[in-house]
């Protein structure tokens, strides 16, 4: 793999990361319902989505312009797991080993919103009973939990991802390296 591609991955992963673990700080020492706020959990998917585009277009641009396909999407899904493995493992200090029991307010409080939500588009009670039980059953912070998360953001990337490099790839002309030799 390109020096290039690992250097920008890099940087944009734990550009990526910071921003995640600066946040999930700041809601942790001031409010921990802003972890389930859905506006913010979409601002921040928004914010690592364009900067894993923005990551692909750096690559793109130190090649001069052209990116193969594989280039775009190793730079995607590089940049990607950095930031997720680094967020993965912040997430486990923090929920599994530094304070357990925040993760057990924020269980509590993903419940509680996830009624809310459920009761405002007129659900049926034995479906939320059914999601309450579901999520009750569920610890989302625990190790194992959080390394299955990994992988399924893997996979959920490596599709985002494949549609980023289609878009993005501009293979080199090879007509320019046939004028190039012909003149030589």
């Amino acid at each position: 793999m390109d020096s290039t591609i690992k250097s920008t991955a890099s940087r944009f992963g734990l550009i990526i990361a910071s921003v995640g673990i600066f946040y999930t700080l700041m809601a942790y020492l001031v409010n921990l319902e802003l972890l389930v706020n859905t506006w913010a959990g979409i601002g921040l998917w928004a914010m690592n989505m364009v900067l894993l585009i923005v990551a692909v277009a750096q690559v793109k641009k130190a090649f001069g312009g052209f990116l193969s396909f594989k280039e775009g999407f190793s730079t995607f899904i590089l940049t990607y797991i950095i930031s997720a493995l680094v967020s993965a493992v912040f997430s486990i200090l923090l929920f599994a080993v530094i304070d357990p029991e925040a993760a057990d307010r924020i269980q509590a409080l993903i419940i509680e919103t996830t009624v809310n939500m459920l009761e405002r588009f007129g659900a049926p009670e034995e479906s939320i009973t059914e999601q309450v039980e579901n999520l009750e059953s569920t610890n989302q912070f625990s190790v194992v939990n959080q390394v299955k998360g990994f992988f399924t953001g893997i996979v959920l990337y490596a599709v985002i991802g494949l549609i980023v490099a289609a878009i993005m790839k501009r293979n080199r002309p090879e007509f320019i390296d046939v004028i190039q030799d012909t003149e030589e």
